[in-house]
């Protein structure tokens, strides 16, 4: 079996006694003791329960200095003292006594002192290496801690930069880093996890502030454009009063007050946009009644003059004007123009009829104008005969026509008895 054996320390404490006692004894001899390669002193195990039992013997003292002269008689002194060269009185020997216990207790207190000393300085060794491993285990302990807060802040972050949005990530991840650690800097990750997240979550929504505000205002005024007829959208004439549109909505976003919401800031972009849309609506409703004018038998050119009257009496009404104001601006605009070409009409008419009316009486002459002849051959005598009559016939037949006509257009309701008797008098006046 293998022997065990203790350090002079760990004897002391076991026994109840000094280390320097113990090295003492050991050097001495007086206990059984062994020494290491390194020339440190260890007590068998058995050694220090023999101890426990019977006790620590003495510790050995040197004798007096060799150089002492000896006692006359031969005899040693009491008590370790040298000889004396007689026999000592009572007085001397307990004069003798008292420095031989002074001698013992200087040298007592001197190894005391001595004991002590060795014992500061390995209790300030120790507590050295105790100040030492603490220190250790603090700095330890600290670099572990950093490490672990490291991670934490680390989780964290990593957390509220996933919950951004895709299209803040490229704008505002260095804000939300940003704003994440100072929050992360007055908490500890022993902090309950609710309440961290609810104040991430919370760096996150003060870190993404001006980008949503950016995103809301965007969509602001998208739905103020979205509003827009289609061909304001996107027919390329309508990009000027489109540019109207978005300054407008822009201007009007600009006023609203920071913290409105985004119901609020669409509703100003929306309303900033109605005055244009109003406009193009009556520019459209304009547009399409000056396309629909028409004046029936009226000439191109008067059409063109009666459109161009009509857009400038529509261009001169007031935006949001209401459909029968337009309808008035119209009926007002084209009304000369109708009444040239009513007064056209009806002196086309009254031509009309004129131009009837002679060709009736043309047609009822034309009727009696063979009567001429037969008038001539029943009251005339020709001395040429049938060719002078008819001769005569052929230049009355054109003045009687016309007179003929005149009269007929005069009096239009001439029996034929009348317009024969009217070609005879002709007859009788002209020859």
């Amino acid at each position: 079996m293998e022997r065990l054996f203790y350090s002079t320390g760990q004897v002391a404490r076991q026994l109840g006694t000094t280390l320097a006692a113990i090295r003492v004894l050991c050097e001495n001899r007086a206990i059984a003791a062994e020494t290491t390669p390194g020339g440190h002193w260890r007590v068998p195990a058995s050694e220090v329960e023999r101890l426990k039992r019977d006790g620590l013997p003495p510790i050995p003292r040197p004798l007096p200095a060799e150089s002492a002269p000896r006692a006359g008689n031969g005899t040693a002194g009491r008590h370790g003292h040298p000889e004396f060269l007689a026999e000592p009185s009572d007085e001397v020997m307990a004069a003798a006594d008292q420095v031989a216990i002074t001698r013992s207790t200087l040298e007592r207190r001197k190894i005391e002192r001595e004991i002590e000393e060795q014992e500061d300085w390995f209790r300030e060794r120790q507590r050295r290496e105790a100040a030492a491993e603490a220190a250790e285990r603090q700095r330890t302990d600290a670099e572990q801690a950093e490490q672990r807060r490291l991670r934490w802040v680390q989780e964290w972050t990593q957390y509220a930069l996933d919950s951004l949005p895709y299209g803040a990530r490229g704008e505002v991840e260095m804000e939300v880093h940003t704003s994440v650690q100072e929050a992360l800097s007055v908490l500890q990750p022993s902090q309950p996890e609710a309440v961290t997240r609810l104040l991430v979550d919370a760096a996150v929504h003060r870190a993404l502030g001006p980008w949503t505000r950016k995103q809301e205002i965007e969509r602001a005024l998208q739905a103020a454009m979205d509003r827009l007829p289609w061909s304001v959208q996107f027919r390329p004439e309508y990009a000027p009063l489109k540019r109207r549109v978005w300054d407008a909505a822009v201007a009007a976003l600009g006023k609203v007050r920071e913290e409105a919401s985004y119901n609020e800031m669409e509703t100003a972009a929306v309303q900033a946009a109605q005055p244009m849309i109003r406009e193009y609506e009556q520019q459209q409703a304009c547009q399409l009644t000056v396309e629909r004018v028409y004046i029936f038998d009226a000439t191109l050119q008067q059409q063109e003059a009666a459109k161009e009257a009509v857009r400038q009496a529509l261009a001169a009404l007031p935006i949001g004007a209401s459909a029968k104001q337009l309808e008035m601006a119209e009926e007002t605009a084209l009304a000369p123009y109708r009444a040239v070409v009513a007064a056209r009409k009806e002196k086309s008419r009254l031509e009309s009829e004129k131009q009837a009316q002679r060709r009736a009486a043309e047609f009822k002459a034309d009727l009696q104008l063979d009567h001429i002849a037969r008038y001539l051959e029943q009251e005339y005598k020709f001395d040429g005969g049938y060719w002078e009559k008819h001769r005569e016939a052929d230049r009355l037949r054109p003045l009687i026509r016309e007179a003929l006509i005149e009269e007929l257009l005069e009096n239009s309701d001439m029996s034929r008895e009348e317009i024969r008797e009217s070609i005879e008098n002709q007859i009788d006046d002209g020859l």
